[in-house]
């Protein structure tokens, strides 16, 4: 019986595009250039990664596919083009959009592109109360609690989270947030069109450190 831990040779470009291709399909989550070396081998580099990728969506535009292959939240990860959105919105009617208020979008904008950042540095941006806001944040998993911060009361800080990064379809922080004039776009929209699958979550259950902290209930509107 063959070894099923044999792997032959790779030995093009073209067929180490295919393999990735098959890995990232194949996988529910999205693929890292740890998990292709653990699978693949250890020899695979970046630019080796890059360059298959980048033979992959060339194939792929040839032959006008409706997909592509992204580098998202540190891997990769197969989407349909934008262009397809209002076919595949049809498909799943019951997956609706993540609706956010116009001040939940602009304090996750905030830490966005302030993080690690307090409460009180968010206010002071906004010039209002965002406790409602980040509660919400907080419940759909796109911001989570960061360090304290050295300033008086230790306060908690806020980072955004790697379910922000797939959902918006951002891979690196700073180098690939929106510029501001494009997230502005997304705050007058008021709702988010997710960049993966939808996948029904349980309800987060908030820690104790996090209720004490925000200390209000969920309020309508947000």
């Amino acid at each position: 019986m063959e070894n099923e831990s044999y792997l032959p040779p790779i030995e093009s470009v073209e067929e180490l595009s295919c393999i990735i291709q098959a890995l990232v399909f194949a996988s529910t989550e999205v693929v890292t250039i740890k998990k292709l070396k653990e699978v693949i081998g250890d020899f695979l580099d970046q630019t080796q990664v890059s360059n298959a990728l980048r033979h992959a969506n060339e194939q792929l535009v040839k032959i006008k596919s409706p997909f592509e292959i992204v580098e998202v939240a540190g891997g990769y990860r197969f989407r349909t083009k934008n262009a397809y959105y209002p076919y595949i919105r049809k498909l799943f009617p019951d997956n609706n959009p993540r609706r956010l208020s116009f001040a939940a979008l602009e304090t996750l904008a905030i830490i966005a592109y302030k993080q690690p950042i307090t409460k009180a540095g968010i206010e002071a941006v906004r010039g209002v109360s965002c406790d409602g806001p980040l509660h919400s944040l907080l419940d759909k998993k796109f911001i989570s609690l960061g360090q304290r911060a050295e300033t008086v009361g230790n306060p908690y800080t806020y980072i955004t989270t790697a379910e922000f990064l797939k959902y918006f379809g951002i891979n690196r922080i700073p180098d690939d947030l929106p510029r501001l004039t494009e997230f502005s776009d997304i705050l007058n929209s008021e709702f988010l069109i997710p960049q993966y699958p939808m996948q029904k979550q349980a309800e987060p259950t908030p820690s104790q450190e996090t209720t004490e902290q925000l200390e209000i209930p969920l309020e309508d509107g947000f």
